[in-house]
């Protein structure tokens, strides 16, 4: 299934410079809260892809542009 993953992330330096990014996520379970447990891995991997910065919080919501 297809999802939208939302994650607020801000600078680790200056942490009230924070941004909105969004993810398209694919792949993931089709059971909301399975995809939520899966989502948790794709934002420790872009935290490690992204050093000093760090998400503030996220959420995971069904793509309904498909």
């Amino acid at each position: 299934m297809l999802y939208t993953l939302t994650m607020l992330v801000c600078l680790s330096s200056a942490p009230e410079a924070c941004e909105v990014r969004e993810e398209i996520v694919w792949d993931l379970a089709a059971n909301p809260g399975v995809a939520f447990m899966q989502a948790q891995a794709f934002v420790a991997h872009w935290i490690e892809e992204h050093p000093g910065r760090f998400v503030q919080r996220w959420r995971l919501l069904p793509d309904l542009k498909v």
